[in-house]
């Protein structure tokens, strides 16, 4: 005669693979969180660290354009734009004569 399993046993055993499914699920979740960037390649490219070197051409750049002072916006003259106004007259710029009444 065979000895006569147990329910307790089949239990233990849905219950242990159960853990190692849930464990498995888990730890995937876990190495796939921390190994995935949510960044796209544009903000990749914007953050990527700078090297620290200044290009001599940049520097010389700066020296070479002109300062512009408070004094000189200040003496700046601010003409009012012009306007045409639709019932102004064009300026003649043909031959023929205007006639104008007397």
């Amino acid at each position: 005669m065979k000895p006569k399993k147990t329910l307790s046993i089949y239990i233990l055993l849905v219950g242990i693979m159960g853990l190692s499914i849930v464990g498995g699920i888990l730890a995937f979740q876990i190495f796939s969180a921390s190994t995935k960037t949510q960044l796209t390649s544009e903000q990749i490219e914007i953050i990527k660290p700078l090297d620290g070197t200044i290009d001599e051409a940049v520097i010389k750049n700066l020296d070479q354009r002109t300062l512009v002072t408070e004094a000189d916006i200040n003496g700046l003259v601010m003409v009012p734009p012009v306007t045409p106004s639709p019932t102004a007259p064009l300026l003649a710029t043909e031959s023929a004569p205007i006639n104008t009444p007397l």
